[in-house]
């Protein structure tokens, strides 16, 4: 399409998700943004594209994703789905490489393996004795390690969450021992991986009807790598890209002029890697109640020169004591420097209180939430389940975060889960819990207005009105009228970003 000549959608369902004019059957765009929106008989214009009654609604925006690390995750081997010590093996024996070579490999769920109940070390060394492996677990957090790989990490025998047996290590790689060596691996991905890594992203994103996310980057998690190369690609990056910046040094992010500050900056871990830190024992567990990351002087002085600097902070806080802590910290920052409209954000906020719900709405706090997280590991037989018992019934309580009255934006935290907006919205759906669910609308909105709230980016994207970007998707069934338990396999037929297509599903496709 031209960018100087209108263009004209026509014969189409479209939800605009506007307060004033929610529905139409037709719209203009023009320099790569809205022109008109219209219901009944469309204009005649030379440039038209017929829609045939499919169903528009605005670009999802994903409000929480660790885009460059997706990318590298594409290129590296899929454990997803492995089901015995058996497959492992042939996972990470099919890759070709002389006896120095890295295996790496991601998205390992060990609770899927039916005849061991952890892979270690002696497992991965009887298949690759010499070349080092390394698998992370889907939520990246731990991962498995073969002896080749430990040999060449040489991590400290005392350190936190290196997991021993006879006093040895296992293989198994926790807490710090997994971010000490996670820093180390980052810096051994081979070149062609870092150069292909933002391109892969990119068509894994915009296939899904992605046109705008907020890339989590940087920091020990996921190292400085992708922050320098999402910068050197951004423009030639077929959607919007808000860069969320990892670090806890004010200086250096300001400087820099980053306003978007964390992401996954860690108060604790993960319920899969048992680092959540909860409220109580984990079952099985006596006395352990998961890991809290950051002490609370050091912490609360951080987020206090961070909020009077001006940044947008977002922490990722998945139990309640990890909640507390970054409530009490915001809560004392804006107590002291009151700012009003700062938008700072909760990550995950997977097992919030409804007590931590009302403190958050009334400092203003955005919270960012994953759904999709309980489709993959929801329910009484669910991850979940297995790690905390009856607990589960309180994961993403998303039906009462809206109703006390907090601004939710959605997120996939790929490369941890597939970036894919309709998941979340079926997912926030059909929650396994109906006491959380929410209805089709208010799931969508939480994909696309409130995610671009998130980020002060309400004013260009989010929703289909004039004068915004022309970012929008094509589906081939409406999300809000279709059976709920199909929504997540709805078509995305097109997507469009600044008004040209960025992604077309082929007809032989459809």
């Amino acid at each position: 399409m031209s960018r100087h000549k209108p263009m004209l959608f026509k014969n189409a369902r479209v939800h605009t998700m506007d307060n004033v004019e929610p529905h139409a059957d037709w719209f203009t765009a023009l320099g790569g943004r809205i022109q008109r929106m219209g219901e009944g008989a469309a204009p005649e214009l030379p440039h038209a594209i017929d829609l045939k009654g499919a169903t528009v609604v605005p670009g999802f925006v994903d409000a929480h994703a660790h885009f460059f690390q997706t990318g590298v995750d594409l290129l590296f081997i899929d454990m997803s789905g492995v089901m015995n010590v058996a497959e492992v093996g042939e996972r990470i024996t099919s890759v070709p490489g002389g006896p120095r070579t890295w295996v790496f490999a991601q998205g390992f769920e060990e609770d899927e393996v039916k005849d061991a109940r952890f892979v270690t070390r002696e497992h991965l060394d009887a298949f690759v004795p010499t070349r080092p492996v390394w698998i992370n677990r889907v939520d990246y957090h731990s991962a498995v390690v073969n002896s080749a790989a430990l040999s060449r990490l040489r991590i400290p025998i005392g350190m936190p969450g290196l997991v021993l047996e006879s006093g040895r290590p296992n293989g198994i790689l926790r807490s710090e021992a997994y971010f000490y060596a996670k820093a180390k691996v980052t810096a051994l991905y081979p070149q062609e991986v870092r150069e292909g890594a933002i391109r892969e992203a990119s068509r894994r994103f915009v296939r899904s009807g992605i046109t705008a996310v907020h890339a989590l980057e940087g920091g020990r998690l996921f190292g400085g790598e992708g922050v320098s190369m999402v910068l050197r690609r951004i423009e030639s990056i077929p959607l919007d890209v808000t860069l969320f910046l990892q670090e806890k040094n004010i200086f250096f992010t300001t400087r820099l002029g980053f306003r978007h500050l964390g992401g996954c900056i860690l108060i604790d871990g993960s319920i899969g890697s048992y680092t959540a830190a909860i409220d109580e024992d984990y079952p099985g567990m006596p006395g352990y109640r998961g890991q809290l990351y950051e002490k609370a002087r050091e912490f609360n002085r951080f987020v206090e020169e961070a909020h009077t600097a001006g940044v947008q902070l977002a922490f990722h806080a998945i139990g309640p004591r990890a909640i507390d802590m970054v409530l009490d910290a915001y809560e004392r920052a804006m107590e002291r420097h009151p700012r009003y409209n700062h938008r700072h954000r909760i990550e995950h906020f997977e097992m919030a209180t409804d007590e931590q719900i009302q403190r958050a709405r009334n400092i203003g706090v955005v919270a960012c939430m994953q759904p999709s997280f309980e489709y993959l590991w929801g329910g009484p037989d669910g991850m979940y389940a297995k790690r905390l018992g009856e607990g589960w019934r309180r994961t993403n309580p998303l039906r009462r975060v809206l109703d006390g009255g907090m601004r939710l934006a959605g997120g996939s935290d790929a490369n941890v889960t597939p970036p894919e907006p309709l998941l979340g919205i079926h997912a926030a759906v059909n929650h396994p819990n109906p006491e959380h669910r929410i209805t089709p609308y208010e799931a969508l909105h939480m994909m696309t207005v409130d995610a671009a709230y998130a980020a002060f980016n309400e004013a260009r994207h989010g929703s289909l009105v004039a004068g915004k970007e022309a970012n929008f998707v094509v589906l081939g069934e409406d999300p809000l009228s279709v059976d709920p338990k199909r929504i997540k396999d709805i078509p995305v037929l097109e997507t469009w970003y600044a008004g040209k297509r960025v992604w077309r599903k082929t007809d032989e496709e459809r």
